[in-house]
C-alpha cells in the first residue's frame, strides 16, 4: 500500500471530521412538498448536495451539478472511469435520540447524527481520499468520478438520471454497506395492500370499533411506534388485557376525547434487518385480533392481515419464506400503516434472495390480496444482484482490505438495497466493520472516530488501486 496516501489522509483528518458534523446539520429528508425543478427532492437535500460539491470545488477538484437529481467529483485522466457511488440523503430521524440527530456532536469517541455512517460519514472520507489522490502525483492511468445521489432512501430516481445524462463507470464501489465486501444483494420488492370499505360500515356496527390506525414513516425502516383510535370499549379493558399478555413495557393506553388511544412501542430498525428491531405496526394489529369488537369490515381486514403477519419477519404465515446459499433468507418489513372508516392502506418491504424467482412471490401476494378483496399495488421492485467473485473488481478490493486490516476479505450478501444495482460491475465496500452493530436508520446512528479513521485510509488505498 502507498504509506503517502495515509499520510496525506491524517494531515485531512480534522477537516473530514468537522465536514461531516456539518453536513450532518442539513436534514436531507426527502421534501417533494417543497421540490422544484432544480431541487427535486426539496431544499434541503439539494443544500447537502451543493455544500458536498462546493467543498470539492474548495479541494481544487473538477465537480458538476447534475440538474439537482446528482453530483460528482472528479479527479484524474483517461479513457475509463471508476466510480464511488454515495448519497446525501437521510431517512427520517424518528424517536428516541440521546442527543440531536442533527446536531454532529462527538462523544465518548463517536460522531453522532443521522447520515454519519449512512452516508454522509463515508461520502466525506471519500472526497478527501480522492484529494489525496491527486496531491499525493501518484501515477493514474483511469479516473475517478464520486458520485453523489439525493434520493437513495426512496427509490433511486437520482442515480437512474444520472446514469440516462452521464458516463457510466466501467467498474466501482459504494461506501454504503459493510467490509469486507458485499458481492450480492437480494431483490427488493415493495408494495401496497389497499382495503375500500363501505361508507357506511362505521354506522351499522352494534359494537366497539376501530376508528383509525396509523403507524410508521417509511416503508424501509421497521417502525418504532404506531396507534389505534377506539371507540366503544373501556379504558380498563383494554388495560387488563395489556397486561395480561405481559406487553405493560411495549403498549400503553389513554383516554382520549370520546375514545381510547392505544399507543404501541417498537424498535427502529433497517427493513433489511428487521428482526434487529420490534415492528410497532405488527405488535398492533396483533393485540387488535384479541380485542373484542362489533363486526366490521375494517375489524375483519386486520385479523386477517394479522393472521398473515403475526410477528414474523420471514413471511412464512404469508406464504412466502425462502432462502439460498448466497443471501439467506427472504426478509419481510410493515413499514406502513393507515386505515380509517373509508379504507385501509398497508405498505410492505420485502427482501428476496438473489436466486429466487419474483414472480412466484408476487403472484402469492396477489393471491393474499384476493382472498382480503382488497387491492395490490407493486410500488418498486429492484432486481438482486450478484457479481463474480473472480472479477478484477473484487480481488483488487480483497487485496486493498487485507493489506490494510490483515483480516481475511471474505466475500458477503445483504438485503440492503445500495446503487450497486443499479450500475455494472459495483460493489459495496464498507463502512460497517465485521462484528459492529448496523446502526443506518436508526436512533443514535454514530460512526466511531477511529473507525473514521481507518475507513478513510482504507477508501483512499482503494481508489487509488482502481485507476493506478
Amino acid at each position: 500500500m502507498e504509506e503517502l496516501l495515509n499520510q496525506k489522509m491524517d494531515e485531512y483528518y480534522r477537516n473530514i471530521v468537522s465536514d461531516i458534523q456539518e453536513l450532518i446539520k442539513i436534514r436531507s429528508v426527502l421534501d417533494e412538498e417543497n421540490s422544484s425543478e432544480k431541487a427535486p427532492f426539496g431544499r434541503e437535500i439539494d443544500e447537502a448536495l451543493r455544500f458536498v460539491l462546493e467543498r470539492g470545488k474548495e479541494l481544487g477538484l473538477k465537480t458538476k451539478n447534475v440538474d439537482g437529481y446528482a453530483g460528482y467529483i472528479e479527479i484524474g485522466t483517461g479513457q475509463e472511469m471508476v466510480g464511488i457511488l454515495g448519497h446525501v440523503d437521510v431517512v427520517p430521524e424518528g424517536k428516541g435520540w440521546s442527543v440531536d440527530p442533527y446536531g454532529g456532536e462527538i462523544r465518548d469517541g463517536r460522531l453522532y447524527g443521522r447520515g454519519s455512517i449512512d452516508d454522509k460519514g463515508p461520502i466525506v472520507t471519500c472526497l478527501y481520499a480522492l484529494k489525496a489522490i491527486q496531491e499525493s502525483g501518484l501515477p493514474t492511468k483511469k479516473r475517478a468520478r464520486l458520485i453523489v445521489g439525493t434520493d437513495e432512501e426512496t427509490s433511486g430516481r437520482c442515480i437512474k438520471y444520472y446514469l440516462q445524462k452521464e458516463e457510466k463507470p466501467v467498474c466501482g464501489f459504494s461506501p454504503d454497506g459493510n467490509f469486507p465486501i458485499i458481492y450480492a444483494e437480494k431483490g427488493i420488492l415493495r408494495f401496497e395492500i389497499i382495503k375500500e370499505f363501505k361508507a357506511n360500515d362505521m354506522q351499522k356496527s352494534t359494537g366497539p370499533i376501530i376508528k383509525s390506525i396509523k403507524g410508521g414513516s417509511r416503508v424501509n425502516v421497521v417502525p418504532d411506534y404506531a396507534e389505534a383510535y377506539i371507540q366503544g370499549l373501556k379504558l380498563d379493558i383494554i388495560q387488563n388485557k395489556i397486561r395480561e399478555k405481559g406487553l405493560e413495557s411495549k403498549l400503553a393506553a389513554e383516554h382520549i376525547r370520546d375514545g381510547v388511544l392505544l399507543k404501541a412501542y417498537g424498535v427502529s430498525a433497517h427493513a433489511m434487518q428487521p428482526d434487529e428491531g420490534l415492528n410497532a405496526i405488527q405488535l398492533l394489529m396483533v393485540f387488535l385480533k384479541c380485542l373484542d369488537f362489533g363486526p366490521s369490515e375494517v375489524k375483519q381486514f386486520i385479523d386477517f392481515i394479522s393472521s398473515k403477519l403475526k410477528m414474523e419477519t420471514d413471511g412464512e404465515c404469508l406464504g412466502i419464506a425462502c432462502q439460498d446459499e448466497i443471501s439467506g433468507n427472504l426478509t419481510l418489513n410493515t413499514g406502513i400503516v393507515d386505515v380509517d372508516n373509508k379504507r385501509a392502506i398497508i405498505k410492505f418491504d420485502i427482501r428476496y434472495p438473489v436466486t429466487e424467482d419474483a414472480n412466484k412471490i408476487i403472484q402469492r401476494l396477489k393471491e393474499v390480496a384476493s382472498e382480503a378483496k382488497a387491492q395490490l399495488n407493486i410500488l418498486q421492485h429492484k432486481l438482486p444482484l450478484h457479481v463474480d467473485k473472480d472479477s478484477f473488481l473484487i480481488k483488487k478490493l480483497q487485496h486493498v482490505y487485507k493489506e490494510m486490516t490483515n483480516e481475511d476479505p471474505i466475500l458477503i450478501s445483504i438485503g440492503g438495497g445500495t446503487y450497486c444495482r443499479y450500475v455494472e460491475n459495483t460493489v459495496s465496500f464498507g463502512p460497517v466493520f465485521p462484528g459492529q452493530k448496523e446502526l443506518a436508520h436508526q436512533k443514535d446512528e454514530h460512526v466511531r472516530l477511529q473507525d473514521l479513521d481507518k475507513m478513510a485510509k482504507i477508501y483512499a488505498q482503494a481508489i487509488y488501486e482502481l485507476i493506478k
